[in-house]
């Protein structure tokens, strides 16, 4: 299932002329998940205010908490960081396309035909969606971190038009290295190892997760470093960039922006 927003207010962009960021994402048909977080509301305004040439924005988005996908994607524009946005192009949501679908879940929940739809049409994708529970259980931190980055890692090789993945990564996915570089480290051990070791039973698990662990110092960190593995590992060829986030002035200067 997809859902296509409506808009029926007047206004339209006016850019006569297009930055060099603005052409690359002209008429480009954009994948997000996470889109219902933090970093993902802050993503999804500025594309559609500073670039909104752009063709599509799809967001891959799961039922939760008694709401399903189209109510939780309409919660996602109530948001007052859209409030500037809503001004300047009332019709934006006419650019966005809901797409059911749970990162918790193998490939992405997604059923056959969204996952056609897809590769059929995206461009762009950006991977923010992950558990950020520090402590969060290991079974579900590997699901959601370090599988779902498989998963959709998967999906834009299988993905003909492809020309930009990124994935948000944490600033502290490699602190236990004495220097942290623009590089991804070497896990604890291969990460396949740890998706089948999060197969055992729960209570299992959570007697081994502080061995696991070894020098990291919760399941998020440990997961989001597997998972830069992961892209290193099986992203040969393909045009990935790994942005490691962090709470900073930087962050702050989007959100004043939006208001």
């Amino acid at each position: 299932m997809d859902l296509s927003l409506t808009e029926q207010e007047d206004g339209e962009p006016d850019i006569s002329q297009l930055t060099p960021i603005q052409e690359f994402y002209k008429d480009a048909n954009i994948l997000i998940t996470g889109g219902t977080g933090f970093l993902g509301k802050l993503l999804i305004e500025k594309l559609l205010r500073s670039c909104n040439e752009l063709s599509k924005i799809y967001l891959i988005v799961r039922s939760k908490n008694g709401k399903d996908m189209p109510s939780r994607l309409e919660d996602i524009f109530q948001d007052g960081v859209f409030d500037t946005l809503k001004r300047q192009y009332p019709k934006f949501k006419r650019k966005i396309v809901g797409i059911a679908g749970d990162c918790t879940l193998p490939n992405l929940g997604l059923s056959t035909e969204n996952r056609k739809l897809l590769q059929d049409n995206v461009n762009i994708i950006f991977h923010a969606a992950a558990t950020l529970r520090c402590e969060e259980k290991f079974k579900i931190a590997m699901a959601t971190n370090v599988q779902a980055t498989k998963d959709i890692l998967q999906l834009a090789k299988d993905t003909p038009n492809l020309k930009s993945f990124v994935y948000v990564s944490n600033v502290y996915s490699n602190f236990t290295l004495d220097k942290i570089e623009e590089k991804v480290g070497k896990p604890v051990a291969p990460y396949g190892a740890f998706l089948e070791l999060s197969k055992f039973p729960d209570k299992l698990l959570e007697k081994m997760t502080p061995i696991l662990l070894d020098r990291y110092p919760n399941t998020h960190v440990f997961t989001k470093q597997l998972s830069e593995v992961v892209l290193n590992e099986l992203g040969e060829g393909l045009p990935i960039g790994i942005f490691r986030s962090a709470t900073s002035k930087n962050i702050e200067c989007v959100i004043a922006e939006s208001y």
